[in-house]
């Protein structure tokens, strides 16, 4: 059968020009994936690990979602919750990372996926493990733009107490955020590396500032046995299933791990660079939780009142500062500063994700998406599509907010879904059949570790996720996980088998000869490297 037009469009990307003296070593391990790179290799290590820390934030997510682990334990869960869920997803991350060594693109986890898939099989996988990745990145840069316009409606009403806001009028600031961090990621693109690594150091001096101005101005001390020994358990489920609970909410601080997969298009020898940015991340992540998390809890006043709280970080700085609004609204904007740079991150990274996707002929209309601004070397369509669904998928919180943390919670579960199908793929068909040399391989010790534990965890906590929170269970109180995640599985069905779907049109990348560069001095590799070449031969330092 002829291939359709749709199919057509990504022919351009195959792998030509395979002997090409001026392309890189990254440019031909990337054509020997089935792709040619057209955006600008502009991310150092330091700025790479930026991006993906400036996502993740481990402190600053973690600030966001601890009153679960408070309700679910009291104090000992709000400290021991987040330190189980950095081990795992540290465990999680190195066998995803494995294979962003093997195997670098901006396609992540779909790309793996369909890289270690029999052949017969591949391009379905990679078909449902590419949607899931997509609306996990879209509900979770929704949901980092609604904390920050959460954020702004607080520090209005710490500012004017009688001031009622609506919940339009957060919308209305959801939108701005996005639409600003949109025109920033079209218009900018050369200064995001920067601009990140200066997000990325505003989050260190902002955790060393608040962990040490909480603990010494707070006027009171909880005492130890509150923080470590006494639990208190809120939820109405058993003590074990509570705790669980606790510890699959502050996995949202150690989400999006794979971001710096996502742009190993626009970094120098990124089978290196990314892998070491993911581990980092979580690295970084657990050294400044784990202070930050102990400040917060012997620096609390009334641990019901901070429950009770719309915005409990806030009324966190309120107590500790003793009611003294001005310090309160200081440390909060500093917050929102730090989570500001997240939004920007998280609207590039979903938009290189839609754009490699639509690059392989995976969403409806990929030729539109898969194109690539010819001056500013950005997806530019890409990021008009993230933007407008957010603003859309936005609008769910004005009739349900409910609904809307559904969706979020989704996310989640269906991020470390997408980080588990090619690690279990691997552990199925054998990871000495699959996987090709690599600069950062776990060993097969270690590697088979990672992957059977990713395998089991994200297969418990596809359960868990479905429990709700409290019992019994009410309609405010109802988890809709599993009819969100129902609903995307359904969408994703029709989408491949309707007539004209992507059945037999989505084929993945074109792969032709994997190139082992792991095993290149860097000798070899000057040897092909050149200064100009196409699209990812180009070379920008940040």
């Amino acid at each position: 059968m002829a291939p359709t037009k749709e199919a057509r469009v990504d022919e351009s990307s195959a792998t030509p020009n395979m002997n090409d003296p001026n392309l890189s070593a990254d440019e031909i391990q990337l054509r020997a994936q089935g792709h040619s790179g057209e955006l600008i290799r502009q991310f150092s290590p330091l700025a790479t690990l930026a991006l993906a820390f400036s996502i993740t934030n481990s402190w600053v997510g973690y600030a966001a979602t601890f009153v679960t682990p408070l309700f679910a334990g009291g104090g000992p869960a709000i400290f021991w919750a987040p330190i189980i869920a950095c081990i795992a997803c540290l465990l999680i991350t190195l066998g995803l990372a494995e294979l962003a060594s093997a195997f670098p693109s901006s396609g992540g986890q779909y790309h793996f996926a369909f890289m270690v898939s029999p052949p017969k099989y591949r391009a379905a996988i990679a078909f449902v493990t590419g949607w899931l990745s997509a609306f996990a990145w879209l509900f979770t840069t929704a949901s980092a733009n609604l904390f920050c316009a959460s954020l702004c409606i607080n520090l209005a009403t710490l500012r004017n107490p009688e001031y009622v806001p609506t919940q339009w009028q957060t919308w209305l600031i959801y939108t701005a955020f996005i639409i600003i961090c949109s025109l920033i990621v079209v218009y900018l693109p050369r200064a995001i590396p920067r601009l990140e690594t200066f997000f990325f150091w505003t989050s260190l001096l902002g955790f060393l500032v608040n962990t040490i101005v909480l603990l010494a101005v707070s006027p009171t001390k909880q005492p130890a046995t509150t923080v470590f020994k006494t639990w208190s358990n809120a939820t109405g489920w058993d003590d074990g299933v509570a705790m669980l609970l606790a510890i699959g909410q502050s996995m949202y601080g150690f989400l999006c791990t794979d971001s710096a997969t996502h742009i190993a298009e626009e970094v120098e020898r990124p089978s290196r660079a990314v892998p070491r940015a993911m581990w980092l991340t979580i690295a970084v992540g657990i050294v400044t939780t784990i202070p930050f998390t102990l400040a917060i809890l012997f620096s609390t006043q009334d641990f019901e009142t901070l429950s009770l709280s719309p915005l409990p970080i806030m009324e966190l700085y309120v107590q500790a500062f003793s009611g003294n609004s001005s310090a309160a609204l200081f440390f909060t904007f500093w917050i929102l500063f730090i989570y500001f740079g997240a939004t920007i991150g998280l609207v590039l990274t979903s938009s290189r994700l839609l754009w490699a996707f639509a690059r392989d002929n995976g969403l409806p209309y990929s030729g539109v998406f898969a194109k690539v601004h010819p001056a500013r070397k950005v997806p530019q369509n890409a990021t008009i599509l993230t933007a407008v669904f957010c603003i859309l998928y936005g609008l769910i919180y004005i009739g349900s907010t409910t609904a809307f943390n559904s969706f979020v919670a989704t996310a989640i579960l269906s991020l470390n879904i997408t980080y588990t199908i090619p690690q279990f793929i691997v552990l199925v068909r054998g990871r000495d059949k699959v996987l090709p040399k690599r600069e950062f391989d776990l060993g097969k010790g270690l590697g088979m570790f990672c992957n059977v534990f990713s395998t089991a965890w994200v297969a418990l906590y596809s359960v868990l996720f479905c429990f709700p929170v409290f019992l019994p269970v009410t309609e405010v109180t109802m988890n809709y996980v599993s009819v969100v995640m129902a609903g995307t599985g359904l969408f994703i069905v029709l989408l491949w088998w309707v007539p004209g779907g992507k059945r037999g049109r989505f084929v993945g990348p074109r792969v032709g000869e994997v190139v082992d560069l792991a095993g290149l001095g860097r000798a070899n590799a000057g040897e092909v490297d050149g200064e100009g070449g196409v699209g990812g031969g180009e070379k920008v330092t940040s």
